[in-house]
């Protein structure tokens, strides 16, 4: 007899990591169709994946909803549009003529539309970090020290076992686990503790020396650790209830945290400094959330705000076809008072949409090449 719990389980994860890239997706683009609508923009096309569609349907309002057969991105075709990727059209004729044109609104309306994808995936990723903390709560461990590494950087800068965290970089320290998050990006940075030691507060700096270790997906990244180890127990750990204004702020602060730590990325992959080994392509992207989804339904909601974060900061790149390539083009329109001319658009689109697949090719082989 087949055991159906063999084929239901990895189904359900199979359908969980495809389930959270079309939710992405679909609030990107969802996001473009609300705020284009508000600004009497009419769509002619909503898709979720692109190439063959799958099924779909008409609206009222003539718009084409449907479901395509590649789950890779998806795109609002607004009235007007040459293509998915809203180049206008190359005459002034037809739909393009029309009132509820995308040509037609004002460029202030159309860079709200472009916009509002990348909000929308910002906005949804507040909202399940608010809502996720809010239900399940927090663990808290108490950041006192147990070990201190010999040899390590923490060794020679002073800190001993006992020591408890009070703040790191003027911040104060909540839970141990903030630490070595925070260290790990810093590497070769100075940072600033103090601690409590026997009931006086000692100042101490430290920098993190650059460690070579697993991120748990078969490649070796290059962190920043400063040689401190915490054995939690029952009496350092608790958990925490958050109300909603809590659970908000503590939103507010882990969406800050990714922005920051992935605009530091791009910062030092555009000075070549970047571990090449922590770039992820999109195989990479589905064996992280496949693994993930070994962990359970609330690790992949989590994931998922990581990942629509990441895919709204990565769209507002200045680079067509991206959101941010369109931005550019409306924003030296409102400064010029006058559009782009249309054949320096499309040599400046072609060029981006090239760059494009370039780099998505790079990171894609990039995964593949030890580290």
């Amino acid at each position: 007899m087949v055991d159906l719990l063999q084929i239901s389980e990895p189904a359900l994860r199979i359908a969980g990591v495809v389930g959270l890239l079309l939710v992405i997706v679909f609030v990107h683009e969802m996001g473009h169709y609300l705020v284009g609508r508000w600004c009497g923009i009419g769509a002619a096309a909503f898709s979720v994946g692109f190439g063959r569609e799958l099924f779909g349907f008409t609206d009222k309002r003539g718009t084409r909803w449907k479901l395509s057969a590649i789950p890779l991105g998806g795109y609002v075709k607004f009235v007007g549009d040459m293509n998915a990727a809203s180049m206008p059209a190359e005459n002034r004729t037809g739909d393009d003529r029309r009132a509820d044109s995308f040509a037609a609104a004002n460029v202030w309306k159309r860079m709200a539309t472009v916009f509002a994808g990348p909000l929308f995936n910002a906005i949804l990723t507040l909202v399940v970090l608010t809502v996720f903390i809010w239900i399940n709560g927090r663990f808290i461990i108490t950041p006192v020290i147990s070990e201190v590494i010999a040899g390590s950087p923490a060794a020679h800068a002073g800190f001993e076992a006992g020591d408890k965290i009070l703040t790191m970089q003027g911040n104060t320290v909540i839970s141990y686990d903030d630490i070595p998050r925070y260290v790990r990006v810093h590497e070769e940075e100075k940072i600033d503790f103090t601690v409590e030691r026997a009931g006086r507060i000692v100042p101490l700096t430290v920098v993190p020396r650059v460690t070579v270790v697993d991120d748990g997906f078969g490649s070796n990244i290059r962190v920043g650790q400063i040689g401190v180890k915490h054995d939690p127990t029952g009496q350092t750990v608790r958990k925490v209830s958050y109300n909603l204004w809590q659970s908000l702020n503590y939103g507010l602060d882990e969406s800050g945290y990714i922005i920051r730590q992935t605009g530091r990325f791009l910062g030092k992959a555009f000075q070549g400094q970047a571990d090449r080994c922590q770039l992820s392509g999109p195989v990479k992207s589905a064996q992280i959330a496949w693994k993930f989804s070994d962990l359970g339904f609330g690790a992949l909601i989590q994931l998922m705000a990581f990942f629509s974060l990441s895919v709204g900061l990565f769209n507002l790149l200045p680079l067509p076809p991206l959101d941010g390539g369109h931005l550019v083009f409306y924003l030296v329109e409102a400064v010029i008072g006058r559009p782009v001319p249309l054949a320096v658009q499309e040599k400046i689109f072609m060029f981006g949409f090239i760059l494009v697949l370039v780099f998505v090719a790079l990171a894609t082989v990039n995964n593949f090449i030890p580290c």
